[in-house]
């Protein structure tokens, strides 16, 4: 899986998954409608792009299988393209939310459902617009906290230090 940031300049992000279980080229967008190719058959800027990446995919994977002293057990030129219909941002600037959350829980199969976006399409748009501040936090914090970043400890408690003094402010006006 990997994300892409398609346009000129960049300003579209979306996500191109070579799925081994089923066999296929997986392109997941956001913006409903969008698909990788158009009506003629011609490729997109997506599929174009797809292309480029794949190739380093490829050449990746079969060095690891040389590496390994294995038999590639696919043949990529019997993959097929899908483009599953995936939850459509409700505006134009949330791609970069729906992107890291497809890389996050998106199993390759179009049925499966991505716990942050249960019932989207019930939600009205203010709710959907709610619901994507929250992802946004979640995903900042997530980024903020983990181990793997070498400035947790500062964030921490500078994180605890603006609690405890917004915690005296509320006191202190109460």
């Amino acid at each position: 899986m990997t994300p892409a940031l398609i346009g000129n300049p960049g300003s579209h992000y979306v996500c191109f998954v070579v799925n081994f279980k089923s066999c296929t080229f997986q392109f997941l967008n956001s913006i409903n409608g969008e698909r990788f190719l158009v009506k003629s058959g011609e490729p997109t800027t997506y599929k174009k792009m797809f292309d480029v990446w794949f190739k380093e995919v490829e050449a990746f994977v079969i060095e690891l299988y040389k590496h390994w002293k294995m038999t590639i057990p696919f043949d990529f030129s019997k993959f097929k393209w899908e483009t599953p219909k995936m939850p459509s941002q409700p505006d134009k600037d949330k791609c970069g939310v729906f992107c890291m959350k497809f890389l996050a829980e998106w199993e390759g199969d179009s049925k499966t459902s991505m716990d942050s976006f249960k019932n989207w399409n019930k939600l009205k748009k203010q709710d959907k617009v709610a619901k994507l501040m929250d992802l946004r936090i979640e995903i900042c914090s997530t980024l903020l906290t983990h181990s793997s970043n070498s400035k947790v400890e500062y964030v921490v408690n500078q994180a605890a230090s603006y609690y405890e003094e917004m915690a005296q402010k509320l006191q202190h006006d109460v």
